[in-house]
């Protein structure tokens, strides 16, 4: 929220750095929550706003109790921002002289500014520009990492997309007919193409020369099948004959009755 308040969401160029746990320069040690850059001359270019978060009364009266924190960034700092959910955190009579105080509308981006702060011209020590192109940097590392995560993440879902979508699309009879035309090329020593079948002869060719093959072999096998068959009919009725005849001479009394 405070770093849309500085700076408008989904601008290309906005014109200002927003940076977050900054330490101060110095040994001093302590960190900002928040520190805004502004870098376009429009906007206050060179300006320093250093922010304060504090979400509790509690944390609020231990700051106050130790200000070392604003001590440090305060003469590297334009203004100096206490930001809190409401006044009820921090009383605006509370602020230390110079303080300013956002707290967050009921609606639109901008926070509102219950106190101004002092306005100051801010001390850019080597010190101070090497903290701040370092967290700089390491904004943007963080930035591209996490754009490569994402790509990264997006990439598998579509490769896993794709996998699943070409699993479901198999067909088990294409399968099959795909395994016997491997064996089939094994044996012939040659690849069925676009231009053919290996270097010896084309497509339509091998073809014609495969079922002319095959044919005879089929038409011999439905000759069998059809012999089997008839010769099981036959079998049938043969044996309904027999039973036919053995009825009949049982009926004559030549063979005793059971």
């Amino acid at each position: 929220m405070l770093r849309d308040h500085f700076i408008k969401p989904g601008e290309e160029l906005p014109g200002a750095v927003f940076l977050t746990e900054v330490t101060a320069p110095g040994r001093a040690g302590r960190r900002a929550d928040a520190v805004h850059i502004s870098t376009w001359a429009s906007r206050g270019g060179g300006e320093i706003d250093v922010c304060e978060v504090k979400t509790q009364r509690a944390d609020w009266l231990r700051e106050l109790r130790d200000p070392g924190k604003a001590e440090a960034w305060w003469p590297h700092s334009s203004r100096f921002w206490l930001v809190v959910p409401n006044t009820d955190v921090a009383r605006p009579d509370e602020l230390p002289d110079g303080w300013g105080l956002l707290v967050p509308k009921a609606r639109g981006r901008r926070f509102q500014t219950v106190v101004e702060p002092e306005k100051r011209t801010p001390q850019l020590t080597p010190g101070l520009l090497v903290t701040l192109l370092t967290n700089t940097e390491t904004v943007r590392y963080n930035a591209l990492r996490r754009q490569r995560d994402e790509l990264g993440d997006r990439h598998r879902q579509e490769l896993q997309r794709l996998r699943d979508e070409a699993g479901t699309a198999r067909d088990p009879r294409v399968e099959e007919k795909l395994a016997l035309l491997q064996r089939l090329e094994k044996a012939l020593g040659g690849r069925l193409g676009a231009g053919g079948w290996g270097r010896l002869v084309g497509t339509d060719e091998a073809a014609e020369a495969l079922a002319a093959f095959v044919q005879p072999h089929l038409e011999r096998q439905r000759a069998e099948q059809r012999v089997s068959r008839a010769v099981a009919v036959l079998g049938h009725q043969r044996d309904a004959l027999d039973r036919a005849v053995r009825e009949l001479e049982k009926a004559a009394g030549k063979v005793p009755a059971e």
